[in-house]
């Protein structure tokens, strides 16, 4: 994981010549361009997911404070638990629910503090998450399922019925995804899933407005990208 941050580089990049240093426009193609300095960002062609990404970016040593916070309820993760219980889900889902890289996982839930952490073991899988807000009716999921063709879906008790009857659900307020994150034989097994950055990480669906939902796929290394944005902005501070 550490290759991530050593790859690195924090160069700036150089304004061609039409570019205003002050103002960052460029009268010939009628842009403005940012001059910030260059995100620093991993070579492409190094296998890396997300969730490695950000893993990576973890002090060492880690912690003890709490790496999630859940508003709502005041549940914590610290950080020393984040990856086991990432570790743990990531085998399980691989060994007892099939999960393989390449499959959609539909997910219908509010805001929980498991959300991340299934977030992360299914990236780090390889898998692709289709996340929908859980509010939407039967027949806009219906849509979002026919554009996405999940494997199978993640979803809670009070969202699991909005859900196609023939797609397979994983509740993640059940007792059998409470277990997934615990350690057992499964969770010993090595994962060796290569994740490359122009892998799809996710879909994400327009809004509709003046037609049809559309889905767009985002690959891992937007998501790096984004991360190495925010972290760069926490050094600044």
């Amino acid at each position: 994981m550490a290759e991530a941050l050593s790859a690195t580089s924090n160069s700036r990049m150089a304004l061609p010549p039409c570019i205003d240093p002050r103002s960052g426009y460029c009268n010939k193609s009628k842009t403005f361009y940012s001059l910030r300095p260059a995100v620093p960002l991993p070579p492409p062609s190094l296998a890396l997911s997300f969730t490695s990404f950000a893993f990576s970016l973890f002090p060492s040593p880690l912690p003890s404070h709490p790496a999630i916070v859940f508003a709502s309820t005041g549940d914590t993760i610290s950080y020393p638990d984040l990856p086991s219980r990432v570790r743990f889900l990531e085998a399980n889902l691989q060994c007892r629910a099939s999960i393989s890289k390449g499959d959609v996982a539909f997910i219908l839930s509010p805001t929980s503090i498991d959300v991340p952490i299934l977030y992360l073991a299914l990236l780090s899988l390889g898998a692709v998450l289709s996340p929908a807000n859980p509010v939407s009716t039967p027949s806009e999921i219906s849509r979002l399922v026919n554009l996405s063709k999940p494997s199978l879906a993640f979803a809670t008790s009070s969202t699991a019925h909005k859900l196609p009857e023939n797609l397979p659900i994983i509740l993640l307020d059940s007792l059998q995804f409470q277990s997934f994150m615990q350690s057992d034989q499964n969770s010993n097994a090595e994962i060796l899933v290569e994740v490359c950055q122009s892998d799809i990480a996710t879909i994400q669906y327009s809004s509709g407005t003046t037609g049809r939902i559309k889905a767009a796929f985002l690959p891992h290394r937007a998501f790096i990208a984004i991360g190495s944005i925010e972290t760069m902005e926490v050094i600044q501070l």
